[in-house]
């Protein structure tokens, strides 16, 4: 479910998070905080902020402005992430207590 569907994370957001987004924006110039591998910084203006590292940590350490393109593709990885991480928990749940069919 791509967004904020099927998510509580707006509702882990500390209730004056509108504040510190706002904040975080002017910190760092409305542009986005993201480097390629050059270490060049993407031009874009940032829109969002963003948990550096992905919990609930709202220090302002931890939050960067960064672009919608940018969210996107971090967030994407990160919800990918966490699938598979679920399904090899899920995976590993599993142990075959017979002997399969075709080898008996």
């Amino acid at each position: 479910m791509p967004g904020w569907e099927g998510s509580d994370r707006r509702l882990r957001l500390p209730p004056d998070w509108d504040k510190i987004r706002k904040r975080i924006l002017r910190r760092d110039s409305y542009r986005c905080k993201i480097r390629n591998p050059h270490g060049q910084r993407c031009t874009e203006p940032a829109v969002d902020v963003d948990h550096i590292v992905n919990n609930d940590d709202h220090r302002e350490s931890n939050l960067q402005a960064i672009c919608d393109w940018h969210h996107k593709k971090k967030s994407g990885a990160e919800g990918a992430a966490a699938r598979t991480a679920a399904i090899r928990r899920t995976a590993k749940k599993f142990t075959r207590t017979e002997a399969h069919p075709g080898l008996l």
